[in-house]
């Protein structure tokens, strides 16, 4: 489940007009302990800050963002490099109760803000 959000879970953002609102640290909902403390290694928190998702190795550039009406939502494009890799999606950042959800084609994770 770690390796999944990692992977699933990170990017960065250059544009900071409409990612700001979502600067924090977060964990996956209902994982078990996580540290609040280190960001980006297995077991560590996921984060945006600075415009800047960061996940389990992996880091993600948002780029055109758009905000989506009627809704505390922004989405973006995602140009990605994890474990060497580079790739690109799309991804949407959505305030939510819990704290944060990450939307991606077929997949919705609900990050809680570490505290």
């Amino acid at each position: 489940m770690r390796r999944f959000m990692g992977v699933l879970l990170v990017g960065t953002s250059a544009t900071s007009v409409f990612a700001g609102p979502f600067d924090r640290l977060y964990r996956p909902d209902g994982a078990g302990m996580w540290d609040c403390t280190s960001v980006g290694s297995d077991g560590g928190a996921l984060a945006v800050k600075d415009n800047v998702f960061y996940g389990v190795e992996n880091a993600c550039t948002l780029t055109n963002p758009t905000q989506v009406n009627g809704m505390s939502a922004v989405l973006n494009d995602a140009e990605c490099n994890g474990e060497g890799m580079p790739y690109t999606k799309r991804m949407m950042l959505m305030r939510v109760p819990e704290g944060l959800a990450v939307i991606q084609d077929g997949y919705v994770n609900v990050l809680r803000a570490c505290e």
